[in-house]
């Protein structure tokens, strides 16, 4: 299942990939092996888990090991125009060349986390993307103003297994209802809004109860949070609600709420990251900060927290 010929690679390990591919199944000899392959393939996939930048190095191994760990290369898809810090990803162009080269028909089936920031020409890449990806569990798509007018929204309702999205709905739903209870929101546990306007407050949140396993929502870049906030406060299934604070002045709770959370952070895209391939990210952050309130460590007039990566402090 080699890439494409034609595949413009950068310089990086990833160039191994297509070097790891050139043996055929026959060519594996199993015969050497000393462990069980039941416990090599443990010992393999720790290894990949692991250390991500080795995965294709790994896969040079034998046919049966790239079999074994390659799916956890594509594991975390990022789409961006600028550089972050961890390698832990793979660049979106190289999943959707994999998958319109039609050289493995479960290539999509790996990917569990995308983040779509920018850099796409043609929205419908992003809806094939989309289509063949099944089981994933986590999407990011911000700075699409527009997009639901190319399509995007036949991608997005063909993902059963959603967990976790941030999006602007109203860029979606445009002149549409939205409606929680479908199946694109059965499975979702956390959801951010991006730049929800308090006009939109009344169709975007109204229904949100209806959403069945949904217990945390975040709101960024939006208008009057104090509104928000006084229509969801009595959603009881919630358990974390967070108000993304960069820079606004007037981000206070509408009442006591101790799920009521101020953070304030500008390193969106890289604290995604971190929790698609740690699970350490904001959410985690704010529900360490909601424990501690509810164990005394924080006083209950507190609400608001800096995010420097590593650690977190409180302000009144």
């Amino acid at each position: 299942m080699p890439l494409a010929a034609s595949l413009p690679l950068p310089p990086s390990p990833l160039l191994r990939i297509e070097d790891s591919t050139m043996d055929s199944p026959s060519d594996d000899k199993s015969t050497g092996a000393r462990l069980p392959l039941e416990l090599e393939r443990i010992v393999f996939e720790v290894a990949a888990r692991s250390c991500f930048q080795d995965i294709p190095i790994l896969m040079l191994t034998a046919w049966r090991v790239k079999h074994w760990v390659e799916r956890f290369l594509y594991r975390v898809v990022l789409c961006s125009e600028r550089e972050h810090e961890t390698s832990s990803y793979v660049p979106f162009h190289i999943l959707l060349q994999r998958i319109k080269s039609k050289s493995s028909d479960t290539i999509g089936s790996f990917v569990r986390c995308m983040s779509i920031e920018s850099g796409i020409q043609d929205v419908d890449d992003l809806v094939i993307t989309l289509v063949t990806c099944p089981y994933l569990v986590d999407l990011y798509v911000f700075g699409f103003s527009g997009v639901a007018n190319s399509g995007l929204l036949p991608g997005l309702v063909a993902l059963q297994n959603l967990q976790r999205l941030t999006i602007d709905l109203e860029d979606v739903f445009v002149n549409q209802s939205i409606d929680f209870g479908s199946h694109f929101f059965r499975h979702l546990t956390h959801l951010e809004l991006l730049g929800c306007g308090s006009d939109e407050y009344p169709d975007v949140l109204a229904g949100l109860d209806a959403a069945p396993n949904l217990t945390h929502i975040a709101f960024n870049l939006v208008q009057e949070p104090a509104i928000a906030h006084d229509i969801i406060r009595g959603y009881t299934r919630l358990r974390c609600i967070i108000f993304m604070d960069i820079g606004q002045s007037n981000i206070r709770p509408h009442s006591a709420d101790d799920r009521f959370v101020a953070l304030r952070q500008t390193r969106f895209v890289e604290d995604w990251l971190r929790g698609a391939t740690t699970g350490e990210d904001y959410w985690s952050l704010a529900e360490r900060f909601i424990a501690a309130k509810r164990a005394g460590k924080v006083a209950g007039s507190h609400y608001s927290i800096i995010d420097t990566g590593d650690e977190f402090w409180w302000q009144s």
